[in-house]
C-alpha cells in the first residue's frame, strides 16, 4: 500500500484493549456482513484456514486474535489487517506497552482519490464500529507521524482535526446543543450520547475547501489549532 500512513486516535480511560473478549466482538463487528474481510498474514493467520482472508467466524476470529498477540514482535503490537469488497486495506492495533490508546489505520492513497469517495465512508464506517463496540473517551485524526507532533495519550481536546469523537462526558462538557449547532460537514450521535463531528467529506483532497468551517469550529470550542488534512 503505498502513500503515507494516516490513524484515527482513540483514548481510554483504562486498559480494557487488554479484555480479548471485547477485541472479539470488535473483529466481529468489523466482519459483520462479510463486507471487510481480515487477511491471512504471516504468524498472525498461518494456522487459519482458507488461501487469502480468515474466516468471519467467531472461532477463527478469535484464533487470529490470539495470533495477533503471540506476533507482537514482529509488528510492533496486536494488529489486524483487513479490507473491504473493494479490496480498501486497512488495520487496527494497538501497543501493549500503551493499552490506553487503540490506533485505526489506512494510506493516503485510499483515501487521497477524489472520484472514489466511498473509500472514505468505509474508512468512517469502521471508525463508527470501532465508537460503537469499545466507547473511547476521545477520538481525533487523520494523524500523520509525518506531518504532525505526537499526541500524548488521554491529553484532553486541542484542536479540530478531520475526525472528532467526543464520549459522552466531553459532549456535556462541551454541550450537546453547542456541538450540534457547530458548522461541521456531518455529524453522528452515537447511542450511548457519545458525538462524531466529521469536517470534511474528503479531507485528503478537499479539507481547504471547508476551511473556514475548521475554523470557526475551534474558535466557537476554544481550540487555538486546526489541523486537518492528514
Amino acid at each position: 500500500m503505498s502513500g503515507q500512513n494516516e490513524y484515527i486516535l482513540f483514548d481510554f480511560p483504562d486498559e480494557r484493549l487488554r479484555e480479548d473478549a471485547l477485541m472479539h466482538t470488535l473483529l466481529g463487528k468489523i466482519a459483520e456482513y462479510d463486507r471487510f474481510r481480515y487477511l491471512k498474514k504471516a504468524i498472525v493467520c498461518d494456522d487459519s484456514p482458507g488461501d487469502i482472508y480468515v474466516p468471519n467466524t467467531p472461532q477463527t476470529l478469535a484464533g487470529a486474535w490470539a495470533n495477533a498477540k503471540r506476533a507482537v514482535q514482529r509488528y510492533g503490537g496486536y494488529w489486524m489487517e483487513f479490507e473491504d469488497t473493494d479490496g480498501v486495506k486497512m488495520s487496527f492495533g494497538f501497543n501493549p506497552q500503551e493499552p490506553r490508546r487503540l490506533f485505526l489505520q489506512t494510506s493516503s492513497s485510499v483515501l487521497n482519490k477524489r472520484d472514489q469517495s466511498e473509500n472514505v465512508r468505509a474508512f468512517v464506517s469502521v471508525m463508527q464500529k470501532i465508537y460503537d463496540t469499545l466507547h473511547p473517551d476521545y477520538g481525533c485524526g487523520l494523524f500523520s507521524y509525518e506531518n504532525h507532533d505526537s499526541v500524548p495519550t488521554g491529553a484532553p481536546p486541542f484542536a479540530i482535526w478531520d475526525y472528532n469523537l467526543f464520549s459522552p462526558a466531553l459532549v456535556e462538557q462541551f454541550g450537546r446543543d453547542r456541538l450540534l449547532a457547530l458548522p461541521a460537514w456531518r455529524k453522528v450521535e452515537f447511542k450511548d450520547g457519545g458525538l462524531l463531528l466529521e469536517m470534511s467529506p474528503q479531507p485528503v483532497v478537499d479539507a481547504l475547501a471547508h476551511r473556514d468551517q475548521y475554523k470557526a469550529v475551534a474558535a466557537a470550542l476554544g481550540f487555538e489549532k486546526v489541523i486537518m488534512g492528514g
